[in-house]
């Protein structure tokens, strides 16, 4: 354990470094994200910001899981959030290369990102089916559930979908995605604190606490799509490997808040004609925006960095009932 300390204080100020210098090649490069007409009018300044960091947090994450191979012999458990992570990394890196190509704030359509996202768990259904059949444990009791395989891997398939959309959808503001997920994978390892999870989650906490130096506010560089699918492939992964699908939820309340939001305010607009939130993601709906449009859910007009603070303490506070609940 003590190496694994190690390795994730030194990969702090590496990513942060890497993360600064990937920042200058695509600024250089005049390579950066474009931002949707529909979108806070606030954040049309953020247009150009370099996109696709998370390549460096992929890589300097798979460097570390495989340079811990002589102390942390590799196992089917690392592979299946390997295999995870970079497939859906793949799926996101697809994504904003036509975004960039074409300039635009959308790559993939949606139908296309969930079919790209369905093979890959199909790949990794077939691949560790050992694994995609674990039991998984039920919040709040000490009750284990065997799902039969078909059931898990449709299981498997929401989760991935789930996981990897919502984390996505938390990636609206300066450092709110690397945060919530740093958080969430600190959570894992309190409610799964065994050495298969710490080789995983450690590094990619560590590489997430660099990231934010320069992903936080004022953002110099973006998640993009690749990075946010490649976190939520490791959430998933790991909630499935560990058997904590159930305790997902709760794990990840604020991506789960952010997912079901957008579904709640397309409800409310297509079956009532008005909007539930001042803007979905809810943390649109928290953020100060001008001209908000009518809205029925009284809403704060918070700065953003309060907006990204707020939800980082309430993913903690969903940490604590998590780890209740495993209790």
């Amino acid at each position: 354990m003590r190496s694994l300390v190690a390795v994730g204080l030194a990969l702090v100020p590496l990513a942060a470094v890497l993360s600064t210098a990937f920042a200058g090649w695509m600024r250089r490069r005049a390579v950066g994200q474009q931002i949707r007409e529909l979108g806070p009018s606030t954040h049309r300044g953020k247009a150009g910001t370099p996109t696709a960091g998370g390549v460096v947090i992929v890589v300097l994450w798979l460097a570390a899981v495989v340079g811990l191979t002589p102390i942390a012999p590799w196992s089917r458990a690392t592979g299946f959030v390997v295999a995870a992570v970079l497939l859906f990394a793949a799926i996101g890196l697809l994504d904003d290369a036509i975004s960039l190509r074409r300039r635009r704030s959308t790559g993939l359509g949606g139908w296309g990102k969930i079919g790209l996202s369905l093979v890959g768990v199909a790949s990794l259904c077939a691949a560790f089916p050992d694994l995609v059949t674990a039991p998984q444990r039920i919040p709040f009791s000490e009750t284990l559930l065997q799902v039969p395989p078909a059931g898990a891997f449709v299981l498997a398939g929401f989760v991935f979908l789930a996981a990897t959309n919502s984390v996505n959808l938390t990636d609206g503001l300066d450092g709110l995605a690397g945060g919530v997920v740093a958080l969430i994978l600190v959570g894992m390892l309190l409610v799964t604190p065994d050495r298969a999870t710490a080789i995983v989650a450690i590094p990619l906490i560590a590489t997430l606490g660099g990231f934010l130096w320069t992903n936080s506010h004022p953002a110099g560089l973006f998640l993009g799509d690749v990075g946010s699918f490649a976190l939520g492939g490791a959430l998933a992964a790991l909630a499935v490997r560990n058997g904590t699908i159930f305790l997902l939820p709760l794990l990840a309340g604020i991506p789960v808040m952010e997912a079901g939001s957008v579904i709640l305010q397309i409800a409310s607009l297509r079956l009532g004609g008005c909007r539930l939130f001042k803007m979905a993601p809810l943390h649109h709906h928290f953020e100060r925006l001008d001209d908000p449009p009518p809205h029925r859910l009284p809403s704060p007009d918070w700065p953003e960095t309060k907006v990204t603070a707020a939800f980082c303490l309430a993913q903690a506070v969903f940490i604590g009932i998590a780890w209740l609940a495993a209790r």
